[in-house]
């Protein structure tokens, strides 16, 4: 017969986040646990950016940190559909958000198809 193999624990475990979250809306504060399980989420969200200033990085991660905690109150453990929500990607999904939204307001995009109104001359000729 095979052994079951232990399964390996990863770096943040959905139960535990939301067993952190309910803890925490329900006494009207934070707790330091979760703060911790909210550091670990935004750095690894941030693997997938690239910064060319790494003080961008940081401006960016700590608008994500500012999302959850501003945001994490809004989780509903079961949605409308009666079955439960997923914690771990609630959270995800705020500190990408948060983390690109800072990335945009630091990096505007240029629009393509536009003329910068200081490459033309007296005449409005390029």
């Amino acid at each position: 017969m095979k052994e079951k193999k232990e399964k390996k624990k990863k770096y943040l475990n959905n139960e535990d986040l939301r067993d952190e979250i309910l803890k925490s809306k329900e006494s009207k504060r934070a707790s330091e646990k979760l703060g911790k399980m909210f550091i670990l989420l935004v750095e690894n969200v941030a693997r997938s950016f690239y910064w060319e200033n790494p003080d961008d990085g940081l401006d960016c991660k700590a608008n994500a940190l500012a999302d959850l905690c501003s945001n994490f109150w809004k989780y509903e453990r079961y949605g409308a559909d009666g079955r439960e929500n997923n914690a771990f990607s609630f959270c995800t999904q705020i500190a990408y958000f948060g983390i690109a939204g800072a990335h945009r307001i630091l990096h505007p995009k240029k629009y393509d198809g536009t003329i910068s109104l200081t490459c033309l001359d007296d005449n409005g000729k390029s």
